[in-house]
């Protein structure tokens, strides 16, 4: 049996079999192709939606703008404070809420700041708009009753021509501060004040009882609430204030606007020119696939029949490498570029074209990658926690730090839990706060860690949490609110100092008036009293050096030279079992302080760590030249030291950690008070069981101390005399100790009898007179019109708190002196039967 040759395909079979096979791969590249296209128009369709919601956004945010505009200036017609304070928070709350809108834009950001300076500024400014109407509403009312009466009066047939005269001015008077009270104007109120004053001085030169008692009415009409004067500058100046936080929120709310419509223009132009050229590029390519399908297999079966050799051979080239292009190889090219424009030629460039599309489409995919695990990195990084929630509340999406907030361990791949099975789940509970309101909570723990929690919405119904941990910032909050506490306990240690002065006082100069007087037993009796009053001066000496408020005699002082000084005092006051060092550097090292203040302080510092020592113990007085110019003064011992709660309050008056209840409590608050008094400042340091440092620190001076001597010549002490005091008692014994002195002494309790006494002819040799009087007069005018009026008259000022600096002291030394209330004998008569003199 023969064996037959297998009939091999011919040319034109091959050829047709080639075609046939270009033409499925063509059909299903083209296809593939179009595939591709449709899902990029669909995937820029719904770029397109997002890009509405940025338009959204752009336009809510201008509605907001527009609603802030409107509501602002409803800000000057709320009366009540609560009022406006609820508005000023939501229109804040608006402005939040538009920042966010912004995306942390500085161009919305800087005027949105703005905005808020001036919403606070007008609400600052209206606060107080309410009581000040109140107020002069009262003061009206009190005006009209009394210029209808003086109208009548003046106007009565039963007043001589004198006295209706004298009522007719005293109308006048009430016209003027009826027509300041009621100006609009604030040079217009200043020209009422004037002719009100010009008016009452007129009216009180030469004025019958009558008229002065109604002259003190109006004057209580206008003063007893309040300066009239000073309530309508202070509502008028508020009004411009107001009115210029206005004007700055409405300009800055044209720029917020101005922002939003360009957000608007600008995300429409991008959406159109985007939807254009992706639309231009998609049909070109679609056209230009169609087209080359078409001609692909024309020209193969054109081209069929003659040539089927170089057709079949090209078509197994561009076969092999489009093989390896689908396969995911984009290294796949052909050998080399067809130099022909025909058929073959324009299938390997339609092959390139594909594959540079190709290229492209998988640079986009990585860029887009990249910014996916950009997004990843930044979302796991933040300092904050940040959850994600679906509508139904359950975490779409967390970061690593919203567990370790919440003290849990991080999510592992079971179910999803809801953000209230999370926080339930925490050591976190809810804290009830007055601030609290929508889209914000806090949350705190056991152990005093305090999270912010915020809540943001988002489109689809989900949400957007923020956990932030605001611990250490709750507790500056807390201890700015312990300093202001401090400071009002402060003000208010110093009034009660001066009115137990005054009393003191009194019972000094009575006791001062016995001398000589009393028999053995009450000399006795006469001497207890003394000391007691003795006791209450130092009580008060504390109490306004905790107040800040002592007067203080600051010399250029070597602060080691004191301290090395008081050693042989300090061994006497402290326990035998404590043993006592003093270490100072090197040179003087000189502070302007009062040294006997320093002195009492560093005893008093000594004492009380004497008092912590149990046992045996040891104390060491450091004084030391700081880097930064100053000279730190610190009293350490290893005794029992304080808790955290004791140290917070151990500057406090009245505070006392001794557990036998010994003690004023006003040492070391009387130490705090000189040092911020003295321009240093004082820092406690302590643990319990490792004892206890105070440091204080002084501003360095850089010469020493500076002496001056002076030469003493003693006064007539015979003259008359004029005593002003609002307390009867104090003035009842300043007078007996004048008129022990000699003097031809005249008391007045009232400011204004003073005032007119003092401008009459007959000179005063000496004037002592109370810096605090009635009705709020102050003393200094007093003071300042009896050293003009007489230029022999030496005054004296007296308070319970003398200030450190004056006006006159420096003008009049050899006339001018000040004494601390409770006024001492010796110190009285030395002020007013010396005279200083500085030497030639």
């Amino acid at each position: 049996m023969s064996t037959s040759r297998l009939r091999q395909p011919s040319i034109r079979s091959l050829l047709l079999s080639s075609i046939g096979l270009l033409l499925v791969v063509v059909m299903v590249v083209g296809a593939i192709a179009l595939i591709t296209l449709n899902s990029a128009e669909e995937q820029l369709g719904t770029f397109h939606d997002q890009t509405l919601s940025d338009v959204s956004d752009a336009l809510e945010l201008s509605g907001n703008a527009s609603k802030l505009a409107a509501s602002a200036p409803f800000l000057m017609t709320l009366s009540p404070s609560f009022q406006l304070e609820s508005e000023a928070e939501r229109i804040l709350a608006t402005l939040d809420h538009i920042e966010t809108l912004g995306g942390g834009d500085p161009d919305l950001i800087r005027p949105l700041a703005r905005i808020r300076v001036a919403i606070t500024d007008l609400a600052r400014a209206m606060v107080p708009q309410g009581r000040n109407a109140a107020e002069l509403a009262l003061i009206d009312q009190d005006l009209e009753r009394l210029q209808k009466r003086f109208r009548r009066l003046a106007q009565s047939r039963d007043q001589s021509p004198e006295d209706r005269q004298d009522w007719s001015a005293l109308q006048q008077l009430v016209m003027a501060a009826i027509g300041a009270l009621r100006s609009q104007e604030l040079i217009k109120v200043g020209e009422q004040q004037s002719s009100f004053r010009r008016i009452r001085q007129d009216i009180a030169s030469n004025a019958p009882a009558a008229v002065r008692t109604a002259l003190a009415e109006v004057d209580d009409a206008v003063m007893r609430r309040g300066d009239l004067f000073s309530l309508r500058y202070a509502s008028l100046a508020a009004k411009l204030d107001a009115e210029n936080a206005l004007f700055r929120i409405r300009t800055e709310l044209a720029q917020v606007n101005a922002y939003a419509l360009q957000k608007v223009t600008d995300t429409k132009l991008r959406l159109r020119d985007s939807r254009d050229k992706t639309t231009t590029s998609i049909t070109f390519a679609k056209a230009v696939i169609l087209v080359l399908t078409g001609i692909s297999l024309i020209v193969a079966i054109g081209s069929a029949l003659f040539v089927s050799r170089y057709v079949v051979r090209n078509l197994h080239q561009i076969t092999a490498v489009m093989r390896r292009l689908a396969a995911g190889d984009l290294k796949a090219r052909l050998p080399k570029k067809a130099s022909s424009s025909d058929e073959i030629g324009q299938l390997s460039e339609a092959f390139r074209k594909f594959r540079s599309n190709a290229l492209r489409l998988e640079r986009k995919t990585r860029e887009v990658w990249r910014r996916n695990e950009l997004f990843i990195t930044v979302f796991q990084n933040i300092s904050d926690g940040v959850a994600v929630l679906s509508p139904t509340g359950q975490i779409l999406a967390e970061n690593d730090r919203v567990r370790e907030l919440l003290r849990l361990e991080r999510a592992g791949r079971g179910k999803r839990m809801t953000l209230r099975e999370l926080l339930e789940k925490s050591p976190f509970e809810r804290r009830a706060n007055e601030n609290d309101r929508a889209g914000f909570g806090e949350y705190a723990d056991t152990t005093g860690r305090v999270l912010e929690v915020r809540q943001s919405a988002l489109p689809d119904g989900g949400s957007v949490w923020l956990f932030s941990e605001t611990t250490e910032r709750k507790r500056i909050d807390e201890r700015l609110e312990e300093i202001r506490r401090v400071e009002s306990l402060g003000k208010v240690t110093g009034e009660v100092a001066h009115d137990f002065g005054n009393i003191l006082s009194t019972i000094s100069g009575n006791l001062h008036m016995l001398e000589g007087e009393l028999s053995p037993k009450a000399s006795v009796l006469k001497a207890r009293i003394n000391d007691a009053v003795e006791l209450g001066v130092s009580l008060i000496e504390r109490l306004l050096a905790f107040a800040r408020k002592q007067h203080l005699a600051p010399i250029e002082t070597d602060i080691a030279v004191i301290a090395e000084g008081m050693e042989d005092l300090l061994s006497m006051a402290l326990p035998e079992t404590v043993t006592l060092t003093i270490r100072c550097d090197e040179g003087p090292m000189h502070a302007r302080i009062d040294p006997g203040q320093l002195e009492s302080a560093i005893l008093n510092l000594c004492v009380n760590a004497g008092q912590a020592i149990e046992d045996e113990g040891h104390i060491e007085i450091a004084v030391t030249r700081q880097t930064d110019g100053t000279i730190s003064l610190s009293v350490q011992d290893d005794g029992c030291g304080m808790d955290a709660d004791t140290l917070r309050q151990a500057a406090e008056p009245f505070f006392s950690a001794r557990a036998n209840g010994e003690g004023t409590g006003l040492g070391l608050s009387m130490v705090h008070g000189f040092a911020h008094q003295s321009g240093g400042t004082i820092h406690i340091a302590s643990q319990p069981g490792h004892g206890t440092c105070v440091t204080l620190t002084f501003p360095q001076q850089p010469g020493g101390p500076t002496a001056h001597s002076v030469e003493t010549v003693a006064g007539n002490g015979i003259g008359n005399a004029l005593v002003v005091d609002d307390d009867r008692r104090s003035a009842a014994a300043i007078s007996d100790l004048m008129t022990r002195f000699g003097y031809k002494v005249t008391t007045e309790h009232c400011f204004e009898d003073a005032k007119v006494r003092i401008g009459r002819d007959m000179p005063y040799s000496i004037v002592v007179t109370d810096l605090q009087l009635d009705n709020g007069h102050s003393g200094w005018d007093l003071v300042a019109k009896a050293l003009d009026v007489h230029p022999d008259c030496r005054v004296v000022a007296v308070s319970g708190h003398l200030p450190q600096d004056d006006l006159f002291s420096g003008r009049f030394p050899e006339r001018f002196s000040k004494l601390p209330k409770p006024v001492d004998a010796e110190a009285l008569a030395e002020k007013i039967g010396v005279q200083l003199i500085a030497p030639a």
